[in-house]
């Protein structure tokens, strides 16, 4: 549904229209001064506020125009008055209006000029979003679109333009806060705040402090009151990376902020209102936390409404030619340098490698290989140089096996991922793998007869 705030200081008009528009199938917020329309507007978003421009004799509805368009950059603004004049049109659309109204008002009229403000409201707002996405930088966690994350970016416009909380999951590097960020750039909020705050960075009683804010003396240190994340992201959207891993008595606090929509900072004995988009994101299987009783299953259900499943890079391998291209680029052009060629031969290595820390590893591994390559004109397989041993002593890299087997199966399967991590370079599996060049002759022998 549409949702109108309508503002006029004469109370018979006020009640006419508002009865007017709702019969038109319109939501009607009614406000009778400047402070009242500002209050509304700081705690809820609207499509369009009407507003007459003389109220209390003065021409506060210039006020309305600017107060409300400070709140809530996309809404559309349309003036009513019985004192129309060349100077104050101007000066209505100067201050953020997009329509002008003469009373009395007709009703045809003002349903025909309501439509034609929601229309050039969702023009701007397309070309606010095509804007975003030509000139911004391209963030390497969102490339891709079209391949690995197609599921993601076929429901981030839906997910995007609506409030509920959403829950974003993926192993740690693939990009989880880019995917929020896209969805805070994609939705009503944007232009708006988007705070971020690790929750396994810091101990509880700092968290709660960060998040909620504190008054002065609440505890040793509180020298002066402080407001909380909650606050700072207010009319925009808060970010909680590693929900996962708050602990229980911070888990109660935030369900209840995300239940009553109001804070209270550590210390205080009121609450305060905020208006707060959440993102949670985790690395954790929360569902089986919940089922273990590390993580409150109200807490999760609250959290879950709209989840969002980010893919391992190596489940969506497609994508590392891409990234990789992107990755260079911007390396080479943070240090001026000309862009090296990429072979075939450095790409193939790049799509073998399982990829345990995902996005992040892959643009550590091209700036390493950047910096240290000797060549500056060409990068080529040799000059990758992959984090083999970063990762000695991490199970995951069992975890994506096809099936448990046996120690010989094991031992093939590793055997061929080194010939193909080394394009088929007997010399250099030998080196790897510590043995003789005829011990790896041998075993491709035997693996190719039947």
């Amino acid at each position: 549904m549409t949702d109108i705030l309508l503002v006029d200081d004469e109370q018979p008009l006020l009640r006419i229209l508002s009865r007017t528009l709702e019969r038109a199938g319109y939501g009607v917020v009614s406000a009778d001064s400047v402070e009242a329309a500002l209050a509304h507007a700081a705690h809820r978003s609207f499509d369009i506020v009407i507003t007459d421009l003389k109220i209390q004799e003065a021409d506060d509805g210039l006020k309305v125009a600017q107060g409300v368009r400070a709140l809530q950059s996309n809404i559309g603004v349309l003036i009513i008055t019985a004192y129309a004049t060349v100077p104050s049109a101007v000066e209505a659309m100067r201050m953020g209006a997009d329509d002008y109204l003469m009373k009395p008002v007709e009703t045809e009229e003002l349903l025909v000029r309501i439509a034609g403000v929601l229309e050039r409201r969702q023009l701007r707002r397309e070309v606010q979003k095509l804007r975003s996405r030509l000139c911004a930088d391209r963030d390497a966690g969102v490339i891709g679109a079209e391949t690995g994350l197609k599921a993601i970016f076929g429901s981030l416009d839906r997910v995007a333009l609506s409030d509920l909380p959403v829950l974003v999951q993926g192993e740690s590097g693939t990009g989880k806060e880019l995917v929020a960020r896209a969805v805070h750039e994609h939705s009503n909020r944007q232009g708006r705040a988007f705070v971020a705050v690790n929750c396994a960075a810091m101990p509880e009683h700092l968290l709660e402090s960060e998040l909620f804010g504190h008054v002065q003396g609440a505890f040793t240190g509180a020298d002066r009151a402080r407001r909380g994340l909650f606050e700072e992201a207010h009319n925009g959207t808060l970010f909680l990376d590693e929900i996962g891993d708050i602990s229980p008595a911070l888990q109660v606090r935030l369900l209840r902020v995300l239940q009553e929509q109001e804070i209270r900072p550590v210390g205080a004995n009121v609450n305060r209102k905020v208006d707060v988009r959440v993102i949670a994101a985790t690395h954790h299987d929360l569902a089986a936390r919940v089922r273990d009783g590390g993580f409150r299953d109200d807490l999760y259900f609250r959290l879950n409404v709209l989840p969002l499943m980010v893919p391992s890079l190596r489940s969506r391998r497609d994508d590392i030619p891409e990234l990789t291209a992107y990755f260079v680029e911007r390396h080479c052009s943070k240090a001026g340098r000309p862009v090296p060629h990429l072979t075939a031969e450095a790409i193939r290595k790049l799509a073998a490698y399982q990829w345990p820390g995902n996005v992040r590893e892959l643009r550590n591994v091209i700036e390493r290989s950047l910096t240290l390559a000797a060549d500056t004109d060409v990068l080529d397989a040799a000059d990758i140089r992959l984090d083999i041993g970063a990762h000695e002593g991490d199970w995951d890299v069992f975890r994506h096996l096809p099936r448990l087997m046996s120690l010989a199966d094991l031992e093939r399967h590793y055997f061929s991922y080194v010939l193909e991590c080394t394009q088929g370079n007997q010399v250099k599996a030998a080196e790897i793998l510590q043995v003789g060049k005829n011990t790896v002759w041998r075993r491709m022998r035997d693996q190719r007869s039947p």
